[in-house]
């Protein structure tokens, strides 16, 4: 089976196309700190979308959460259709839902930052690679305080500092606690594949990992999607779970 048809089918371990899952480490020295060292990162240029209801790799099994979010995932996937997740209430989603969502993405490359803009919202994610560490007390966001560096085509992200009203998904909160490990990297020229690895001592009993594909879009820019008294909903909320292994 050809990289592209594995991405996009349902029967296939995405776990195969990694070199290894993603992980935290020690960040090395500034990267991409300049424009000519830009030019020779991966072409991420364009944007971007998840596709709605993206089949998960077979064998993966729901997020291992914790009582009382087990029960509160259970309750917001069994009335879907009248769950009140942060969209409903015109709050940002937030770190790691965000990352999931239905809609646009698009990167874009400055020295020592890449900048992550989200249709939902709209969200911006600002990943400093510039060699800086974590702040020892970060202030809360929901998106949290992220860094990064290369490994040869691979953004590698870390983020903590996730505020408690973001979202693990939709309708079931984080809890202040959360880290979010990404790695992110192209798969072929139109697919973009996003490792994650989530951690929460209080909601989850184990490191909770899937792995979203992105499809690169014909569109050229990301349309505004605004929350006013949810009037710019667009339909049912998707509540589509990341898999994990």
């Amino acid at each position: 089976m050809g990289t592209k048809a594995c991405i996009l089918s349902a029967g296939c371990a995405l776990s195969s196309l990694l070199a290894q899952p993603a992980s935290s480490a020690t960040w090395p020295g500034p990267q991409g700190d300049s424009y000519a060292s830009i030019i020779k990162l991966p072409d991420w240029t364009g944007t971007w979308a998840k596709p709605d209801n993206q089949p998960a790799p077979r064998g993966h099994k729901d997020p291992a959460f914790d009582p009382p979010y087990r029960s509160s995932y259970a309750s917001e996937v069994q009335r879907a259709k009248t769950a009140k997740g942060n969209a409903e209430m015109c709050l940002p989603g937030g770190m790691p839902g965000i990352m999931a969502v239905p809609l646009g993405f698009e990167f874009l490359m400055t020295p020592g930052r890449v900048t992550i803009l989200v249709e939902e919202g709209p969200t911006i994610r600002r990943v400093f690679t510039d060699g800086r560490g974590h702040p020892a007390d970060p202030d809360p966001t929901f998106n949290g305080d992220s860094i990064g560096h290369w490994e040869g085509d691979t953004l590698v992200v870390d983020t903590v500092g996730i505020k408690p009203k973001a979202q693990f998904l939709m309708g079931v909160k984080t809890t202040g606690k959360t880290h979010v490990a990404e790695r992110i990297r192209l798969v072929d020229r139109d697919h973009m594949l996003v490792d994650t690895v989530v951690e929460d001592p209080i909601a989850l009993t184990g490191p909770w990992h899937y792995q979203l594909t992105y499809v690169r879009s014909k569109t050229a820019f990301l349309e505004s999607y605004y929350c006013d008294d949810d009037r710019d909903s667009n339909g049912e909320p998707d509540l589509t779970v990341p898999r994990s292994h």
